[in-house]
């Protein structure tokens, strides 16, 4: 510490130090320096002093907390005991009524999830048939199916024949007859031709006319028995496809009566399966829902046990803490002697502190004129540096 700092931790020498710089003026470097150094001294020792009293008002603060504490610990010193040990009792006494709860809803939780995991077995039991009883009709339905969809493109097949046969016997007649009209025309033609008057024909132009009304007359003959076959043939053809396209739909008819059947039955056992699966299942709901309430109080009483808990531990800190401050009254004693102790260094440290702060603010005022010029000496040094870079930069020096 130097020996400005121990002048001024001494609140007597103030005066003296005050008459010291009274009036003075800078007169040196050495005396600006110091200037500076005083203040900041004096600074620094104001701002310990009022750290140090902070943190004995926070001390003090929570001594007084304590002490007081203590006193109304000890002056309701049997109220608190006997609250905190019924607080005690009552909640060891509800503990053991929640025990005797929770060993009454686990027994019965046990009970019932056995009761469960047979029911679900005997269940899993009386839906075998069912499900039997369901697989084996889906299949049949399935070959149903397959059977109606063979029947109905056999239909189909033997109508597409059908109109075939038919398509075509109708196109090859139409030619026919076509081909008939044409010839019974020609001969017709060549009749009047031999039979007309006025032509004058010859023996040998009569001779060829009768020839080619032979021929037409040939060909006649050949159309209308080619007619004749096509006609024979496809009716023959267009019976039997009709036969079997009768046949045909009768098969489909009964394959699609069967398969409705069947449908039908499917529909039945899948229901039955259905209905019997959701008796099931709301029996099993039922055994659930039972153990679901069960848990569920349980969590409530395992929730509300450890507030009782938490409440025996407070009770009982409070208990231990009582008792504690009953049986060290000295350190009540002691405490209450501390903080009339800390009460008279906090006077103390007050007035030491307003000193200080009366005496920086004093050191500031008188050494105002000394700070301010050695500032305006350091703005001119920098000035004049700045001046003399920029008068170089420029070229004033040449």
């Amino acid at each position: 510490m130097s020996s400005f700092d121990n002048e001024i931790i001494e609140p007597n020498n103030k005066q003296a130090v005050s008459e010291e710089i009274k009036d003075s003026k800078p007169a040196t470097i050495r005396d600006i320096y110091q200037a500076f150094k005083d203040v900041r001294d004096a600074s620094r020792a104001t701002a310990t002093s009022q750290k140090e009293l902070k943190a004995l008002q926070q001390e003090m603060r929570k001594d007084r907390e304590t002490l007081e504490h203590r006193r109304e610990v000890e002056a309701n010193f049997m109220t608190i005991i006997q609250e905190q040990t019924n607080i005690v009792e009552q909640g060891l006494d509800s503990q053991s009524r929640i025990d005797d709860i929770t060993d009454e809803n686990t027994s019965k939780k046990t009970g019932l999830v056995r009761a469960l995991n047979e029911l679900k077995m005997e269940n899993r039991e009386a839906l075998k048939p069912f499900h039997t009883a369901s697989d084996t009709t889906q299949k049949a339905l399935d070959e149903a199916a397959r059977q109606l969809a063979h029947y109905k493109r056999a239909e189909q097949t033997t109508r597409q024949k059908l109109e075939s046969v038919i398509h075509q016997r109708d196109k090859q007649s139409e030619h026919l007859h076509s081909s008939i009209a044409a010839s019974q025309e020609q001969i017709d033609k060549l009749k009047r031709e031999a039979q007309d008057p006025e032509l004058e024909l010859s023996s040998r132009d009569k001779l060829d006319l009768r020839e080619k009304i032979a021929i037409e007359q040939r060909r006649l003959a050949e159309h209308q028995q080619s007619l004749h076959g096509i006609q024979a043939t496809s009716e023959n053809n267009i019976m039997n496809l009709e036969a079997t396209l009768s046949e045909a739909e009768e098969q489909f008819e009964k394959a699609k009566i069967h398969h409705d059947e069947i449908k039908k039955e499917a529909e039945h056992k899948l229901k039955r399966l259905e209905e019997k699966s959701e008796q099931c299942r709301k029996a099993e709901e039922g055994l659930q829902s039972q153990i679901d309430e069960i848990d569920a109080y349980q969590q409530t009483l395992d929730e509300h046990n450890n507030e009782i808990e938490i409440a025996i531990e407070q009770a009982r800190d409070l208990i231990n803490e009582a008792h504690e401050i009953h049986e060290t009254p000295e350190i009540s004693q002691k405490l209450a002697l501390k903080i009339m102790r800390n009460e008279a260094e906090e006077q103390e440290l007050q007035a030491k502190i307003d000193s200080l702060q009366e005496y920086e603010d004093e050191l500031r005022r008188k050494t105002r004129t000394s700070r301010i010029v050695s500032i305006a000496v350091v703005l001119s040094v920098v000035l004049l540096i700045v001046f003399i870079i920029v008068a170089y930069s420029l070229g004033w020096f040449g």
